[in-house]
């Protein structure tokens, strides 16, 4: 993989983040009238809830998976680094620049997961 096939699929990545933080943000607003959701298992609003959560958990799970591999193969890019020329330290630029924005995706993913799996919700 090449590092700009890598800069797309993080930013890709970083998309599919921001649509996480999107229903986050959703889950975190979701508000019912006093009254207005039964306490019975299997109410329409609470499922809303359970769905919204589980799609969340679900796409946080796959976003880190692909994190992984990406992180992978940034490290088969920088480890074939070779030769140094000035082109050299343009890829170097690139691959500094690429693994800056993996950790800062990584570590937007923890937040999140953290942030969904206790259940404090804020507005991002």
């Amino acid at each position: 993989m090449t590092t700009l096939e890598l800069s797309s699929q993080l930013t890709a990545l970083s998309e599919s983040v921001r649509t996480t933080l999107h229903l986050i943000g959703r889950l975190s607003k979701l508000n019912f009238q006093p009254g207005s959701t039964p306490l019975e298992s299997g109410d329409r609003n609470t499922d809303v809830c359970v769905e919204l959560t589980q799609d969340i958990h679900e796409g946080l799970k796959q976003q880190e998976e692909t994190l992984e591999l990406l992180k992978s193969e940034l490290e088969d890019i920088t480890a074939s680094s070779g030769r140094h020329s000035r082109r050299d330290d343009v890829k170097e630029k690139e691959r500094t620049r690429l693994t800056g924005q993996a950790a800062r995706l990584s570590e937007e993913l923890k937040q999140y997961e953290r942030t969904v799996s206790t259940g404090t919700m804020n507005t991002y």
